[in-house]
């Protein structure tokens, strides 16, 4: 089974694995990593290295950042470009991404789950319809 790192700035990563569970039950090889602010930017990339192997069974790990360029997505393309191991990087984390990925993961590949997890993501940001707004 594809394993699943959340990636994120302060408490968010650890908010959205905390949600997620609360809808889908407790899921195996799905892990939080917070950079917090007193945290070395150049430590964070050792602890996601540290936890690759603890999330991926083979199948590879999907990474889910909270930002483009920031931080923790920076890290995390340094360990896609220097490591030997099938890893995908998503950033925009959200929560709906987050559920229906864990949900799809089963019997996926690392490519199917990643999909899954743009398209989810994406959907996921929705408007109140302009027919129901208050004028």
């Amino acid at each position: 089974m594809v394993g699943i790192i959340v990636v994120s700035h302060g408490n968010l990563a650890d908010g959205l694995l905390d949600a997620m569970q609360m809808i889908t039950g407790e899921q195996a090889s799905v892990v939080a990593i917070s950079l917090k602010e007193s945290d070395a930017p150049e430590d964070l990339g050792e602890r996601i290295k540290e936890i690759l192997p603890e999330v991926d069974d083979g199948d590879g790990v999907l990474i889910m950042a909270d930002l483009f360029g920031a931080t923790p997505f920076n890290a995390s393309s340094r360990l896609y470009l220097e490591l030997d191991r099938k890893i995908e990087i998503i950033t925009g984390a959200n929560l709906p991404m987050l559920v229906e990925t864990v949900i799809s993961r089963g019997g996926n590949d690392l490519k199917s789950v990643f999909e899954c997890a743009l398209q989810s993501g994406k959907d996921g940001i929705q408007s109140l319809p302009e027919s129901i707004r208050k004028k």
